[in-house]
């Protein structure tokens, strides 16, 4: 596999609707970092996380991992939730802090790296004034006495700057390793149907060994979606679920086309969204994000000579343009963005 890392540095218009504690009883704030030219305001990972995945929900059905209160701590409800049967899991990676019986914790990193959307405008300390005019309107009208409830904002409105960087060669892969196979676990593993060499075919296997070590069992309803392994080494037992070549390919599509087409954000009654006015995405040979810092605004443009300094990074394996809204301040020899097919005949 020659491209192991996707990455897309987009920009976006919005407003700061991510908001932090409230400064006093009525005074609500925006998340917020200080920076030695300035303050800017951001959007959290986990703020983004949700509505990426409430899109992807929206648009192609994604169904949220079942959880459990394991410890008297909310988590997902691993093996049930698994990277096979839920592509949330596969995506944005979980931890479980026990599995069943034996106490030992389940952890997978999110092969889907994101950063905070973060302004490329500074916050000039705008804050607005709002009361509930109209629900005092209507009381008075009804003939109950009522009074305004005043708050205040702090505001911002900006272009916003956030980067999603894949990692392929962890995704559709969960390789785990147990002193020994929970008896729980065992169970649940047996009760699965075995899979078959039609099963296996086409399975990539990124471990020192091949598929045929090991007891294999089928997960999926309808149709198989992977199979998960069983094996036996001498620090004890490896369990290995592995999502088909086709289930993994159809997840890198969909998530390509909901971040290249805009994330739903609605918060608070705005609907800013986050859709792409620039983005550049990158094939890479690994998963790191290149642009992220490189994709600058001057004079209401992208910086052309600041994006070329990126451009000559040796991970770059092909990489592609997107101008909306926001252009380049001077044209430059990159491939236009043709849609999300152009970018799958790279990958494995």
């Amino acid at each position: 596999m020659t491209v192991k890392g996707l990455s897309i540095t987009m920009l976006f218009e919005a407003s700061a609707v991510n908001r932090d504690e409230k400064l006093a009883g009525n005074i609500m704030s925006i998340k917020k970092l200080s920076r030695y030219n300035g303050i800017y305001s951001f959007m959290s990972r986990a703020f983004l996380r949700h509505h990426l995945f409430e899109t992807l929900q929206r648009l192609y059905g994604w169904e949220g991992a079942p959880v459990t209160t394991a410890q008297d701590v909310i988590q997902f409800a691993f093996p049930e939730a698994n990277i096979i049967s839920y592509p949330e899991m596969d995506v944005f990676g979980f931890m479980n802090t026990s599995v069943l019986d034996t106490g030992v914790g389940i952890m997978r990193k999110a092969p889907l790296g994101m950063t905070k959307a973060i302004s490329l405008e500074p916050w000039q300390a705008d804050m607005a004034f709002y009361a509930n005019h109209d629900l005092v309107q209507r009381g008075v009208a009804a003939g109950v006495e009522t009074v305004p409830n005043p708050f205040q904002k702090e505001e911002h409105h900006s272009y916003y700057r956030m980067t999603f960087t894949l990692d392929l060669c962890r995704l559709g892969y969960h390789d785990i390793h147990l002193v020994k196979l929970p008896e729980e676990l065992k169970e649940w593993l047996e009760a699965l149907p075995e899979a078959s060499a039609e099963d296996l075919a086409g399975i990539k296997f990124f471990g020192d060994d091949g598929v045929e070590d090991g007891v294999w069992y089928s997960i999926g309803k309808e149709e198989v979606r992977g199979v998960v392994g069983v094996r036996n080494n001498k620090t004890g037992v490896r369990i290995t679920f592995i999502v088909s070549p086709e289930q993994r390919k159809v997840r890198i599509k969909q998530l390509l086309e909901a971040v290249t087409n805009g994330l739903m954000i609605h918060s608070s009654t705005e609907n800013y969204g986050a859709v792409p006015v620039f983005f550049v995405v990158g094939a890479l040979r690994a998963p790191v994000p290149i642009f992220n810092s490189y994709v600058t605004l001057k004079n209401s443009a992208v910086n052309t000579g600041v994006l070329e300094r990126a451009l000559e990074n040796d991970y770059i394996e092909k990489a592609w343009l997107y101008e909306g809204a926001i252009t380049l301040d001077k044209k430059i020899k990159l491939g236009e963005w043709q849609g999300v097919e152009e970018v799958l005949k790279l990958i494995d």
